[in-house]
């Protein structure tokens, strides 16, 4: 559901009684916390103790982060759909406007 990934971006499961948090969802919640604090350090999600987290246009396979128990990037496989639906829906910019 949208906004799901708060609890665990910020550390802060067991402020939400709504769930029955389990160890895995502090495994989780550990892991996105240090890319978090990696970006914010250095500009860059990478560092120890998390897997290697590809810039999105690294190369020609754009990949994505997938956050769980076995965290790890993969290929993203829609990429051509939203590829396409950005010719139908994105209109160019008039000169001189943001």
């Amino acid at each position: 559901m949208h906004s799901a990934e708060i609890e665990y971006a910020l550390g802060n499961l067991a402020t939400n009684k709504v769930y029955a948090w389990t160890s895995d969802d502090h495994k989780i919640s550990d892991v996105m916390q240090t890319f978090f604090a990696n970006f914010v350090k250095t500009g860059n999600p990478n560092g120890p103790g998390v897997p290697q987290w590809p810039a999105a246009n690294s190369g020609p396979l754009v990949q994505f982060m997938r956050l769980d128990l076995d965290s790890r990037a993969e290929p993203d496989k829609t990429r051509d759909r939203y590829l396409f639906l950005d010719t139908v829906y994105v209109k160019p910019r008039k000169e001189g406007t943001r």
